[in-house]
């Protein structure tokens, strides 16, 4: 019993070891990204459905659990055949994000708050942002990131509209504050597995 109870602890240590490590760089990414405005707001804004291309961010690691995010976005292609861009969209953003532990070591999933300044036709206006996504780590240095935003913009600022942000792209991790250190997560992975 005492044996089953030890190797459970040193199977759960090195799944969070590997975890953290999956969250401990600096990345940076590239995507694309689509808006939604409610209906009731098309005559307003102008389009219900706007494309993003590209999509840039950069994210550092604040501790273990927790990270920072910013991100600019913008339309520089305004026709893609499904979808096409009447008016213009740009956005920066900045988040703090709540990482959970990794899903069989290759999916990261995260939770986030923060805000942007948006700009379309119009005029810059803030929201608040809540959102969540995940990283799926198709190496140790390149991953996969799905996200979904929700951006509210309070009722005291005519310009904007409340809508809804989804965003895929690629993410590259800078691993600068591994350097010299060996914790690269392929080499977590077999430090893991030889404990197990």
């Amino acid at each position: 019993m005492k044996n089953k109870i030890l190797l459970l602890i040193i199977v759960c240590s090195s799944l969070n070891s590997v975890s953290q490590n999956l969250n401990d760089s600096w990345q940076i990414g590239l995507g694309t990204g689509i808006t939604k405005f409610n209906k009731n707001d098309v005559s307003f804004i102008g389009d219900q459905y706007l494309f993003q291309v590209p999509i840039l961010h950069l994210t550092l690691p604040a501790s273990s659990r927790l990270s920072i995010n910013s991100a600019i976005s913008f339309n520089s292609i305004d026709d893609v055949g499904l979808i096409s861009n009447s008016i213009k969209y740009f956005s920066i953003d900045a988040a703090l994000r709540y990482n959970f532990n990794a899903i069989k070591q290759k999916f990261s999933p995260y939770v986030f708050i923060g805000g942007s300044i948006v700009d379309t036709n119009k005029k810059m206006s803030p929201t608040i942002n809540l959102g969540a996504g995940g990283i799926y780590w198709v190496t140790n240095k390149i991953g996969i990131n799905p996200q979904i935003n929700y951006k509210h913009s309070p009722k005291s600022y005519e310009s904007m509209r409340s809508h809804i942000q989804g965003t895929i792209g690629v993410v590259f991790t800078l691993n600068w504050n591994n350097i010299g250190q060996g914790t690269a997560l392929k080499g977590i992975k077999k430090n893991s597995m030889s404990c197990i």
